[in-house]
Parts: C-alpha cells; sequence; structure tokens
C-alpha cells in the first residue's frame, strides 16, 4: 500500500484468498486425508467406497483445523508449528531409515538396493518428458521458490511476527537448514516404495502412507498419526489464518472508511475463516483426480499468481520510479496470458508451466520498468518505523 497504492494491495491479497482457499488449503486438507485413509483404514471402519471416506476425512479434519485456528490465532499456530516440527523431524528420519532396512535387512543393504536397482530412480536430471524436467531447476523453479520462500504470507508471516529481527534471521536460516534435509525425508522414501510395490501401486500420494504402514511398528503409528495431524492443522491453520488476515486488514477493513477496534477485526477475521474453510472443504476431495499428483497440480494452478507477486516485489523493492498502474497492468497480463498459454493453446504451445513462469516473469519485468519509464511515479519518503527491535544478528 505504501510502495503502490490501495488498489494493487487489494489485487494482491485477491490472488493469495484465491490461490488459498482454491487450491493450497484444499491440497493441505487433502493430502492429509489420504494418510489418514490409508493408516487408519477408515473405508473398512465405516464399510464405505473410497471417495466417501475420503469426503468424510476431509470434513472432520477440515472443522477440526478450522476451530483450532479460528480459536487459537497465530500464537497457537506458533506453537504447535515448534512441537509438530520436533515430531515431523524424528518421523522424516526414522521412515526412511526403516524402509531402506525392510528392503534390503539392514540400511546398508538397503542402500545397495537403491543403487544398484533401478538407479535411474536416483537420477535427478530426468528427460523432457517428466513431470518436472530437469532444465526448469534453471528457469520457472527459480522463481517458483523465490515466490514461496519469500513473499508468501502464509509462510513469511511467522518471520514478521518475530519479537526482533535478530530472532527472525535465526528463524530464517534454521528453516535453510531443515529445506537441506528434504530430499532424505520425502525424495528417498519414493525410491523406497518403487523398489517395494513397484509401479502398480495406484494414486503416487498413496506411497508414502503405504511406506510408513509398512515400516512404523502398530505402536508407533499412532505417534507418527499424531504428527501428521499435528503437520496438517499447523499448515491449515496457518493458511487460514494468514488468509483471514490479508482479506480482513486489507480488503475489508480499507473498505468500510472507519477506524475499527480490534476486537471488532477479530470478530470479521473469524468470519472470514469461516467461509474461507468451508470452500477449501468443498473443493479438497476433488484432488483426488488430479492426473499427475497433488503437489503438480498445485504448482500448475499456483502459477496464476506467483509470477506476477515476485515481479512485483523484487520491482518495488529494487526502484522507486515504477508506479501502480504498471502492476495492475502485469497483473491482469499474466492472469490471462498464463490462463491461455497452460490451458487454452497448451498443444499449440507445448511448453513446461515452469517454463511459463520464466517467460512470462522475463515479460512482466519489462513491462513494469517500460511503464515506469513512460510514466514514472513521483518519489515520495515513506518514513516507517519499527514496533520491534530492528538490530541485525552479528
Amino acid at each position: 500500500g505504501d510502495r503502490y497504492d490501495d488498489d494493487v494491495r487489494r489485487m494482491s491479497v485477491v490472488l493469495f484468498l484465491l490461490g488459498d482457499g482454491l487450491v493450497t488449503i484444499p491440497g493441505v486438507l487433502y493430502s492429509g486425508s489420504v494418510a489418514v485413509l490409508k493408516l487408519c483404514d477408515v473405508r473398512r471402519i465405516l464399510n464405505v467406497d473410497y471417495s466417501t471416506s475420503l469426503v468424510l476425512t476431509v470434513f472432520v479434519i477440515g472443522a477440526t483445523g478450522a476451530l483450532y485456528a479460528i480459536l487459537g490465532g497465530l500464537k497457537a499456530v506458533a506453537v504447535s508449528d515448534t512441537i509438530n516440527g520436533i515430531g515431523l523431524l524424528i518421523v522424516g528420519i526414522t521412515v526412511p531409515l526403516l524402509g531402506l532396512a525392510l528392503l534390503g535387512g539392514d540400511v546398508i543393504s538397503g542402500i545397495g538396493i537403491i543403487t544398484t536397482n533401478h538407479p535411474e530412480k536416483l537420477n535427478a536430471i530426468g528427460s523432457a518428458s517428466d513431470p518436472t524436467p530437469f532444465g526448469t531447476v534453471f528457469t520457472g523453479m527459480v522463481f517458483a521458490n523465490l515466490f514461496y520462500w519469500c513473499s508468501n504470507q502464509y509462510v513469511i508471516q511467522r518471520t514478521l511476527a518475530a519479537r526482533s529481527f535478530a530472532e527472525g534471521q535465526k528463524g530464517v536460516l534454521l528453516s535453510g537448514y531443515f529445506k537441506v534435509l528434504v530430499p532424505f525425508f520425502m525424495m528417498i522414501p519414493g525410491v523406497i516404495a518403487y523398489h517395494l510395490y513397484g509401479p502398480n501401486l495406484g494414486s503416487i500420494d498413496l506411497a508414502y502412507p503405504q511406506l510408513v504402514k509398512d515400516t512404523l511398528p502398530v505402536w508407533a503409528l499412532g505417534f507418527f498419526l499424531a504428527v501428521l495431524l499435528g503437520a496438517v492443522f499447523s499448515s491449515f491453520n496457518s493458511l487460514i489464518n494468514s488468509a483471514a488476515t490479508m482479506l480482513t486488514l486489507d480488503v475489508i477493513q480499507p473498505l468500510t472508511k472507519a477506524t475499527l477496534s480490534d476486537k471488532a477485526l477479530v470478530s470479521i477475521a473469524k468470519v472470514c475463516s469461516v467461509g474461507i474453510a468451508v470452500i477449501s472443504l468443498g473443493i479438497a476431495p476433488l484432488l483426488q483426480y488430479a492426473p499427475e499428483g497433488l503437489w503438480q497440480i498445485i504448482r500448475i494452478f499456483t502459477g496464476f499468481y506467483n509470477i506476477p507477486i515476485i515481479a512485483v516485489v523484487l520491482v518495488g523493492m529494487l526502484t522507486t520510479h515504477v508506479p501502480a498502474v504498471a502492476v495492475k497492468l502485469a497483473i491482469a497480463f499474466h492472469i490471462i496470458a498464463y490462463g491461455l498459454l497452460q490451458f487454452v493453446f497448451k498443444d499449440a504451445v507445448d511448453l513446461h508451466f515452469l517454463h511459463l513462469y520464466a517467460i512470462l516473469f522475463a515479460a512482466e519485468i519489462g513491462l513494469l520498468l517500460l511503464v515506469g519509464q513512460w510514466r514514472p511515479r513521483q518519489v515520495r519518503v515513506i518514513v516507517q518505523t519499527a514496533p520491534v527491535d530492528m538490530t541485525p544478528w552479528r
């Protein structure tokens, strides 16, 4: 709002809300529900088909998580994240080790099997026909990750809520170290699952839950389920809290033309949380029909808003003359161009969506700078006062 104008703020918030409500929050609910279905055998207990059991599980998890977010707020999210993070680290280390032992009799033999049998599964440089071709690492993947980790309000709200600048820096760096463990936590279990079950498992979203069920002892499944549900609630709550915050502070409050009390804002945010949760509950079960798995469908639809947001943020940080009208043109251009290229003319264009990310990013940066040269914004001094200690961590 300070750098561009309130209309740009509202446009950005609407993009985030559409992405969170239609894709990300339903994705969190769906992934957690699939794991719970696999581990608890809900179909057999309730004697219903898979789709019905999925809908029921999504509803129970979503309703519980929504109450948690509405009543607990961001503090509840932060505290639960810390506790669940410890549990996820324990499970993340245990499952691949037990999976290797199940595959080969012991961990060392298991490593030998995955490195000698089907070694192509360990090759990160995939072909052009793979869901994520290796070349995309150098094009759209850069900007997708830059958006997610550096400008996605759902992620950075934890840093923005830090009690000081130094504490925020520590949290970001610690998260970075954990990110390095992702190949061991997520990719290796997938390779193990392929060796154990072959290509006939059904949905690829079932690979990890099946591996957990086969490796962890019965008494440990309860611990895993608690950690899993905790992680689902944590992500779900964070997204609900983030969406409700943006909708309340950046859309509803400015439109009221009045100064609302904190109590009134909290009440509005709770109503918004309920609405967002209900929409997400309706969409989540539909993700079972995603042809290339959950993660791929999330990334494809995130493309409607992640690239213009990171382009606008970077230009806003690095320049002072680009006006708000340029941002509005860039956002409108991206939504129309990405929609046409990805869904209408996909066969004719035949470009991976991550390559589209990079092309559109370059086009939007060019558009923003061009409009900035044509109709430069009047630079005004913005005096910012921080409510926390801004001394950096040495």
